[in-house]
């Protein structure tokens, strides 16, 4: 395979794009610092991300991302501890 069409090398610790189109399962979690269980449990629950398929693979668009972000921050603030975890 050429190096035209090789995947880009990805640091040990390398963060998480903003700017790609998707996330796969692993990066969304590693971007929201949660576990993959986590995120399963989440969508079980019904207030997971939103997703589409790419054959068996689910992928996490970015504007999906912010979206659960704010359903997050809606959810803490009607809580009455707006994310402060008290």
């Amino acid at each position: 395979m050429s190096s035209e069409h090789s995947p880009a090398p990805q640091r040990a610790g390398a963060s998480v794009n903003t700017l790609d189109a998707s996330l796969t399962i692993n990066e969304f979690c590693k971007a929201e610092k949660i576990s993959r269980s986590m995120l399963y449990r989440a969508w079980s629950e019904g207030w997971g991300p939103k997703f589409y398929r790419v054959g068996v693979r689910r992928r996490i668009t970015y504007r999906a991302r912010l979206e659960w972000q704010r359903e997050r921050e809606a959810e803490a603030a009607a809580e009455g501890n707006g994310g402060a975890g008290t």
